[in-house]
């Protein structure tokens, strides 16, 4: 059974996106850009505060967000550079 959003006393949405809302914010950002990310939810039409679609756009659905395993080179350049670097 899926649990029904939260909205808080603002009216506004919490807990897990729908796909529906991510095509909302993914279509009104790729037509529009960002801009105010405050003012954004209201124009986009969705009821998630700037914050929220903010953080959704910049770790989800941004299209050069890169998802998977590193390769090879990758793998290389970590372990050489935590060589030199240490943990930092």
């Amino acid at each position: 059974m899926v649990r029904a959003p939260f909205y808080d006393k603002n009216g506004l949405k919490r807990g897990a996106w729908s796909v529906e809302e991510d095509n909302k914010l993914r279509s009104y950002i790729q037509r529009f850009g960002h801009g105010i990310w405050r003012e954004l939810p209201k124009f986009a039409g969705l009821s998630r505060c700037g914050k929220s679609c903010r953080l959704r756009w910049m770790n989800y659905l941004q299209p050069n967000v890169k998802r998977g395993n590193y390769t090879e080179e990758e793998e290389l350049m970590i372990s050489k550079l935590h060589e030199e670097l240490g943990n930092k």
